[in-house]
């Protein structure tokens, strides 16, 4: 990665605690009222040890609405290019949550009582400066 670039590197949902892509993250049984968006954040040695200011926004998408789904979505990530959370990675840096592995930032969801259907995620990263602009959308899934 080029030493002053960030980037969204991968962006899915998961039951409650897993690493592991799934595409109907509350099924059961028993079904479930919550799942975890995972989201790896990934950044250039220069920029990932840089203080810098970055924002990270989230829009849940139900998808058979075509609208968003306020529900869903997890308040914007507002924070700095700094440690703890950006960590080595070979030459790059990567954003890891408190006690994740490297590279995984867990972002808990509830989910609103009766709420089912497609949905999706988008996601913006972009920095103070607006040097680093990215954005990437989650696949599918259903919540029964």
């Amino acid at each position: 990665m080029n030493a002053n670039d960030a980037r969204i590197g991968r962006v899915y949902v998961a039951q409650k605690g897993s690493n592991v892509p799934d595409t109907s993250p509350n099924a059961g049984p028993p079904r479930a009222n919550s799942y975890d968006l995972i989201v790896q954040l990934e950044a250039g040695n220069v920029i990932g040890q840089s203080m810098a200011n970055y924002t990270v926004h989230f829009t849940a998408i139900d998808e058979n609405k075509a609208q968003p789904e306020a529900g869903l979505t997890p308040a914007d990530l507002k924070e700095e290019f700094t440690a703890p959370g950006w960590q080595p990675q070979g030459t790059d840096f990567v954003r890891t949550g408190t006690g994740e592995p490297v590279g995984v930032l867990r972002l808990p969801v509830t989910i609103p009582a009766g709420l089912t259907g497609r949905f999706h995620y988008n996601v913006e990263f972009v920095n103070a400066g607006f040097q680093v602009v990215d954005l990437a959308q989650s696949e599918a899934f259903i919540l029964v």
